[in-house]
């Protein structure tokens, strides 16, 4: 089977790629855990525009919510703090 994940680097834990498919499936399978109480606490019932609007809503989270987690496991060394240089424009060495 291919691995959906073939560039990233493996993490400091040594997490192998079965690892990496039950936190991708975790993740994914708390935002349906959280999207389907929400579509049914504000679904409205004669209002189609609505419920369609809600459901697209909803599914986008959850793959927005996919490819971050994904963007993060692939990119994990490099999410972290950000520098910034805070010299004056006249100071060469800092």
């Amino acid at each position: 089977m291919a691995d959906i994940f073939p560039n990233a680097a493996p993490d400091k834990a040594g997490a192998d790629a079965r690892d990496r498919h039950y936190i991708m499936g975790g993740g994914a399978g708390i935002l349906i855990a959280v999207g389907i109480p929400l579509y049914a606490e504000f679904h409205v019932p004669g209002n189609i525009a609505w419920n369609i609007f809600l459901i697209l809503f909803l599914a986008g989270i959850a793959v927005a919510g996919f490819l971050l987690q994904r963007y993060f496991l692939d990119h994990a060394g490099e999410v972290g703090e950000a520098r910034f240089d805070t010299r004056n424009k006249g100071d060469a060495d800092g």
